[in-house]
């Protein structure tokens, strides 16, 4: 690990606005307290606010009174500040880290010694019993929070698919069935080959994702010059989630104690969203959504009768609706285009713009089961955009669900019009 920058108390404002791992010192340099933070200047902050509401709780005051300089690791993701945080706790052992909760209830994520190694979730206490190091030959941790670390497993699992089942089971479990359990409970993997995957998922446990990058990508070479091209597309696709980690879960999750306040502002200062609904192909309509700061402005919303399509074409009603938006030139533009939609709808709008001369960015969520799809559609080389994302994606969601809402509750009341009409 590459040594970390230090600041003096007073430099704090120098932290940068990018998730992190942050390390408290006293006047003696020994090292106090141990956080994680989804913005590292923005969390730091905190400790240092007026008591009330948002500010410190006492505990966090006391260590605040204490510090002398601080130390930081950016992480490229809060999933991998969470795994740092930990990492640095079991080996240093801070003090207030100890104090601030009772380190016998921590997670930690452990591999069992099993023909399938399980992938479980053990508390401390359960660890120190006799014989738990032969039961839990590996393990990382302790994990503060109990909701974070499930949370994060589910994620980890989308790129390293791990069984918690035993095999020779008559049917395949749930996970197995949705790709998050490579087939333990019917044995349709081998324990050696199941173990590949472990490795690579110890690995990222361990901090070293560029291992695992490389690794992934000459496995993935390997299977396609052996003609294995399923093989191949699955470490492909294990290979890009794991490059395009998108961790809003987390992000949305606290730190020790309530997140400061403005770690809910939207940097941007307004965003405006679009869908498409109809019933069938009939009655199609259109929704605009602000939202400024973060905050929706209702007196901004805008509604649109689709009159260019009569059956289902959501990218040429999108097209139109942005067409007939950008006409309005009285409208101040958005710093962001937001698009409930995947590369089509979004790849359908930045053309448009660039007709326009609009030189503004457009981001998209892939619908999903439920609409609960965080998968964003956007320029991946827009560095200062895809870390926006992982910052506030929350609010991204937000403005996703409310021009749906909005939406539908429009097509809702003309059908009702037009139902009313006929009688």
């Amino acid at each position: 690990m590459n040594k970390s920058p230090k600041l003096l108390v007073s430099e704090r404002s120098k932290l940068p606005e990018a998730p992190g791992v942050y390390l408290f010192f006293n006047s003696k340099g020994i090292l106090m307290y141990v956080g994680k933070a989804t913005s590292l200047r923005s969390r730091v902050a905190s400790y240092f606010r007026a008591p009330g509401k948002n500010g410190p709780t006492r505990a966090i005051e006391e260590v605040a009174s204490e510090i002398a300089h601080i130390e930081y690791h950016e992480t490229p993701t809060v999933l991998e500040a969470l795994l740092l945080e930990a990492k640095m706790i079991q080996q240093h052992k801070p003090p207030y880290n100890v104090l601030l909760k009772d380190d016998k209830s921590f997670l930690w994520i452990c591999f069992t010694a099993d023909e399938y190694p399980r992938v479980v979730l053990v508390r401390g206490k359960d660890l120190d019993l006799s014989g738990a190091g032969k039961l839990y030959p590996k393990r990382w941790g302790p994990f503060m929070s109990a909701k974070m670390v499930r949370q994060a497993l589910d994620l980890m699992r989308k790129i390293f698919p791990w069984s918690d089942c035993f095999p020779d089971q008559k049917r395949p479990c749930f996970n197995a069935q949705i790709g998050r359990c490579p087939g333990v409970c019917t044995r349709a993997i081998t324990p050696a080959a199941y173990k590949k995957i472990l490795a690579r998922m110890a690995m990222f446990l361990n901090g070293k994702r560029n291992s695992v990058e490389k690794n992934l990508h000459m496995e993935m070479t390997r299977a396609a010059t052996a003609h294995d091209f399923e093989q191949a597309a699955l470490l492909r696709n294990q290979l890009f989630a794991l490059q395009h980690i998108q961790d809003i879960a987390l992000i949305n999750q606290t730190d020790d104690e309530a997140p400061p306040s403005n770690l809910t502002v939207n940097p941007f200062k307004r965003v405006e969203g679009y869908d498409i609904s109809h019933l069938g192909g009939t009655g199609m309509v259109a929704s605009m959504v602000v939202f400024n700061a973060g905050e929706a402005d209702k007196s901004q919303y805008r509604k649109f009768e689709i009159k260019g399509f009569t059956k289902s074409n959501d990218v040429g009603a999108l097209r139109e609706t942005l067409t007939r938006r950008l006409a309005h030139s009285e409208w101040p533009l958005p710093e962001i285009f937001f698009i409930d939609g995947g590369e089509g709808q979004v790849n359908a709008i930045v053309k448009l713009l660039k007709e326009h001369g609009v030189a503004r960015p457009v981001v998209g969520i892939a619908k999903g089961a439920q609409r609960k799809n965080i998968r964003y559609v956007f320029d991946r080389r827009n560095v200062a955009l895809d870390r926006a994302i992982r910052l506030y994606g929350h609010i991204f969601v937000k403005v996703r669900n409310e021009s749906h809402r909005f939406a539908i509750t429009y097509q809702r009341k003309k059908r009702q019009m037009r139902d009313f009409g006929k009688n």
